[in-house]
């Protein structure tokens, strides 16, 4: 009868998966034996589908009704026996039933994992497995899938593929982008795969390219042959750009010498930030060069001489003395500060902080390292723990934090937030000067506090202890004097980042004071737009100087160049352990903020979300919108990776961990060039 189709060469009511295997076949490749249910039957059981323009509840319960109608509708007469005498003839004891529809398997629209497939059937299941796949063709996913691609749903031929199942010993999936020499990527999802077995499969894909371009193809091994069960075009991951910021540097250095700071700034910086990195490179020598690339800070060493060293013995009273001047200086300033009397107060303090008082702190640290690997280098392991609970600034935010979190009433909380911002009002979520104060913002505070006070960490004394019972008396006084330097260093080393947030909140003030009066000119639109200007700029525009003729239109084109440096993040940077996941990756690179994924949870997500679930379902991915992809399962030809190439949506799959070591709104950047996803 009609409905049932035999897989003939030419024959366009196949549909996709069922034309590759009779492709296949042409190539001389073995395909397990099988026929095709026609499109008529869908039609016959849903014959009035209507048109779907969107997703919305309305559409959703059309969709659900459809498919339980697909489910119960009566077949046509005589559908029942001819499926029957069809399985009959294959010969076989179980059976496949796949989808093999015309929205799949077709270049830039390859639908991987939409639509169902039922295996391993006995013949008395073949029947309903029919109606599952159909109505698969109306799942959300599939449908979201269709509507983002500008076709139809549903669109004809909706065919279903029923063949002989193969369980076989061994099973996969391999793929190549060209022929020639190149390797193909063989993967195997369950047995093992003789040398023999991939060889072949090898020699087919090398064929096939010849014939259709690049493809992959699904494969089993049975009794020691390869039998394949589709092929599609295979969709490489894209060959990434170089990094349009390397090409700043011209002939000056070599790449490998600029490192991105990613743990401090991993965000691109406003136009205001990169003119203080410029400003404050040209003025302090600190041991490295900064400047701007790609919108990204980077740093690299510098030969310049540092000015005079101070021993780390005198670390405290020169930050007691540095805190004095600057907290002076600070009054003086007026509100609102003048910009040039901030800037030459924040480059004043940037000297010292960052040229003196650091390479102390550092010298503090470094010798005691030097001394436990001498004399106790079991002992080196517990420096955390020894360098832990140092009173400093950090832990007197962490106490205010405490006890804002824990503020059992209004009252309570709206005092434990006035103490937070008189200490630390002036500092902010990011180190850019755009970015705004605690004090300004408080909301942004709140945000950020722990839904729960962190148990304390291990008393740093026992480890102190415990290191004196392994060192011979003469060198006790010598531990305790350079234990008690470098927990010094620790707490100096929290309060100068203290110190370097109050001047940087002077310039903001500062900055912002000068977009005000741009505002009463009618040149910018609002305050915070000076922050997108060049700093030279702004400082003239402080000192009295006339507007360019366009502040708006300067202000829009930095606005742009800022998302597209976010769009354009720079390769992955090495990490800190814990810091950094590994996988496979799909090619491209991003930034954003996770997003841990609840299956069937209908979640608001930002224009920066990145999706990071322990699997995807692919009927999920359709429904979904994300910057990238990050999975603990699945390969690179499997249905997360493909879709995310199809997409174009740098992911890393197989990133084992992923859901325990990230929280929702970590900044990460994925990857998919090296399949890294690092912890910002």
């Amino acid at each position: 009868m009609g409905l049932v189709l035999d897989m003939a060469a030419g024959d366009a009511r196949l549909g996709g998966k069922a034309r590759s295997l009779v492709e296949l076949a042409e190539c001389g490749l073995p395909v397990p034996a099988g026929f095709v249910i026609a499109d008529d039957l869908f039609r016959a059981l849903c014959p009035a589908l209507p048109a779907l323009r969107r997703l919305d509840d309305e559409a959703l319960a059309r969709l659900d009704g459809l498919r339980a109608q697909l489910a119960s509708a009566p077949l046509p007469p005589g559908f029942s026996a001819e499926l029957g005498r069809r399985l009959g003839a294959l010969g076989a004891e179980r059976f496949a039933v796949r989808s093999s529809f015309a929205g799949e398997d077709r270049p830039g629209h390859l639908a991987a994992g939409v639509f169902e497939s039922r295996l391993d059937l006995p013949a008395a299941s073949v029947e309903r497995a029919i109606r599952e796949v159909l109505g698969s063709a109306l799942a959300p996913g599939a449908v979201a899938y269709a509507l983002a691609a500008g076709e139809a749903p549903a669109r004809a031929p909706l065919a279903v593929l029923v063949h002989a199942y193969v369980a076989g010993s061994a099973e996969g999936s391999a793929a190549l982008a060209a022929g020639g020499s190149a390797e193909p990527l063989v993967t195997v999802r369950r047995g093992e795969l003789p040398g023999a077995a991939r060889q072949r499969i090898g020699e087919a894909l090398a064929r096939l390219v010849d014939r259709r371009g690049p493809v992959e193809v699904e494969w089993v091994l049975a009794e020691g042959r390869v039998l394949y069960l589709q092929a599609r075009p295979f969709v490489p991951p894209p060959a990434s750009a170089p990094w349009a910021g390397w090409a700043e540097l011209g002939g000056q250095a070599d790449r490998t010498s600029w490192h991105w700071d990613a743990s401090h700034n991993p965000l691109p910086l406003s136009a205001a930030q990169a003119g203080l990195v410029r400003l404050v490179d040209g003025a302090c020598s600190i041991g490295v060069r900064q400047r701007v690339l790609g919108g990204y800070l980077f740093y690299a060493r510098d030969e310049r001489p540092l000015p005079p060293p101070i021993p780390c013995e005198e670390a405290a009273g020169f930050f007691a003395t540095l805190d004095a001047e600057i907290g002076a200086r600070l009054a003086a300033l007026g509100d609102p500060p003048g910009l040039e009397a901030a800037l030459d107060l924040f480059v004043s303090a940037y000297q010292p902080i960052f040229g003196v008082l650091q390479p102390a702190l550092r010298e503090a640290d470094k010798r005691l390292h030097e001394f436990l690997a001498a004399h106790a280098p079991a002992a080196l392991a517990w420096l955390p723990a020894l360098r832990a609970s140092v009173p400093s600034r950090a832990s007197e935010r962490r106490l205010c934090a405490d006890r804002l979190a824990l503020a059992a009433t209004p009252a309570a909380r709206e005092r434990a937030l006035a103490e937070y911002l008189g200490q630390f009002g002036h500092e902010a979520a990011s180190w850019d000067v755009a970015a705004p104060t605690y004090a300004e913002e408080p909301e942004g505070l709140l945000a950020r506090l722990p839904a729960s006070v962190p148990a304390p960490p291990p008393d740093w004394r026992q480890r102190r202890a415990r290191v004196e019972e392994m060192l011979a008396p003469g060198l006790q006084e010598t531990w305790r004097t350079l234990l008690a330097l470098a927990r010094t260093a620790v707490g100096l080393g929290e309060d100068d980042d203290w110190l370097y947030a109050r001047t940087q909140a002077a310039v903001r003030r500062a900055l912002l004071a000068t977009g005000r009066q741009l505002v009463e000119r009618g040149a910018i639109a609002d305050a915070h737009d000076v922050f997108a200007l060049p700093l030279p700029l702004s400082r003239s525009l402080a000192s009295g100087g006339a507007p360019a003729s366009d502040l708006r239109g300067l202000v829009s084109d930095e606005r742009r160049a800022w998302q597209a440096a976010l769009a354009a993040p720079p390769p992955s940077v090495a990490a800190a352990a814990g810091r950094l996941l590994r996988g496979v990756g799909t090619g491209g690179r991003a930034l954003g903020r996770v997003v841990l994924h609840q299956p069937g949870a209908r979640r608001r997500q930002g224009a920066d979300a990145v999706l990071v679930a322990t699997t995807l379902l692919p009927t999920e991915l359709p429904l979904l919108s994300a910057v990238a992809l990050v999975t603990e399962t699945g390969g690179v030809l499997d249905h997360v990776a493909a879709q995310a190439r199809e997409r174009g949506i740098p992911a890393v799959v197989s990133a084992h961990g992923a859901t325990a070591s990230l929280a929702d709104g970590d900044l990460v950047l994925v990857d998919g060039d090296r399949g890294l996803v690092v912890k910002l």
